[in-house]
Order: structure tokens, then C-alpha cells, then sequence
């Protein structure tokens, strides 16, 4: 019993280990409002990293030079200059217009470094710039990861039963036992 309830503890705080991505906040914000912060997690779901590494923009870690610093940085300041969701997402696909040449908002991507992108702003990304559907496979790996310790733990708990019944029998067969035995089979054999 008390293997089980260690195994059972190991597998839970394993579970909980693995589902703690689950529930992680976007490092990719400057943005402190909660609020803010929360749309800015939903809309960089739904947008992905031009790249080329076909994450969510919320997902993307490339480091120094990549398309989505440039992405995160007009998302972070539409939000903050309170435009909607859908002007949002309908602004990264079919474009901002002239704005994109002049507002603040896209700043960063009329930098040398990433003024290809603004003709991108400035008429849309398209249609690739919508993220798949959303699959949650952190949630996925969690539970397979849950099953697998629980599958594990069945295995040896089921070893350790066939070990103790197997020991049990053989104190069955005590030394009068097994001779009696043995003599009954040589017997049968003649």
C-alpha cells in the first residue's frame, strides 16, 4: 500500500508538472493590464509568426532578427489604442492602409531591419496570417504522460502481486509437502 500511494503521488505531481504550460502567460508582452494582457494571449493565438516557423505568434521563440517582434509590437500597441478583436484580426489580413506608413503603431516595422514588412502592414498579410485551428496539444502530452505513469505503476503493482503470490505458494510447499509430492509423482511416472 505504501508503494501505491507514492507511485499515486508521483503520477499526480507529474500530471500537475506537465499541465503547468497549460496556464502560462505570454512572455512576448509589454503590456501589465490583465485584461490586456488576456486578449493579447487570445489574439497572438490566433495570429501566426510570418517567419516561417509556422507557430502561433504567441508560440514563436526566435530570438534577434524574426517577424514576429514586429507583429507582437503592433498587437501590443493596437491593444493598448483600444481597437477590437475583429479590427485587430481583420487589420492583419486584409491590412491597416496608410495608417501603417505613418502611425506609431507600426513604428518598429518601418526600422531598416524590418521594413519589408511594412508594405505587409500597410496591404495585409492575408489569409495565412490566420493560425490552424486551435489544438491544445500541451493538454494532449499531459495526459498521455498521466496515462503512461499510470501504466507504469499498474505494471509493477501487478508485479509485485504475482512476486507475493508466487512467494505465498512456494511457503505452501514446506519441506513434508514437497516431499510428499515429489513421491507422488515418482509414483505416477513408474
Amino acid at each position: 500500500m505504501k508503494v501505491l500511494r507514492v507511485i499515486g503521488a508521483f503520477a499526480a505531481a507529474l500530471a500537475i508538472f506537465m499541465a503547468l504550460p497549460l496556464f502560462a502567460q505570454s512572455a512576448h508582452s509589454r503590456l501589465t493590464d490583465p485584461t490586456l494582457l488576456k486578449r493579447f494571449d487570445n489574439l497572438s493565438r490566433k495570429l501566426m509568426c510570418t517567419c516561417g516557423c509556422n507557430m502561433p505568434l504567441r508560440n514563436c521563440n526566435h530570438t534577434g532578427h524574426c517577424n514576429a517582434w514586429p507583429q507582437r509590437d503592433a498587437l501590443d500597441k493596437l491593444l493598448l489604442s483600444g481597437a477590437s478583436d475583429e479590427d485587430i484580426l481583420k487589420g492583419f489580413q486584409h491590412g491597416f492602409g496608410t495608417i501603417a506608413d505613418k502611425a506609431e503603431t507600426f513604428a518598429m516595422a518601418r526600422t531598416p531591419d524590418y521594413g519589408y514588412m511594412q508594405v505587409q502592414f500597410k496591404n495585409g498579410f492575408g489569409s495565412q496570417i490566420m493560425s490552424a485551428p486551435q489544438s491544445n496539444y500541451l493538454g494532449i502530452f499531459a495526459f498521455l504522460g498521466f496515462v503512461l505513469s499510470a501504466g507504469i505503476a499498474a505494471l509493477f503493482i501487478r508485479k509485485k502481486r504475482k512476486k507475493t503470490a508466487v512467494a505465498e505458494t512456494m511457503q505452501l510447499l514446506d519441506d513434508e509437502h514437497r516431499a510428499a509430492l515429489l513421491k507422488k509423482i515418482s509414483a505416477e511416472e513408474t
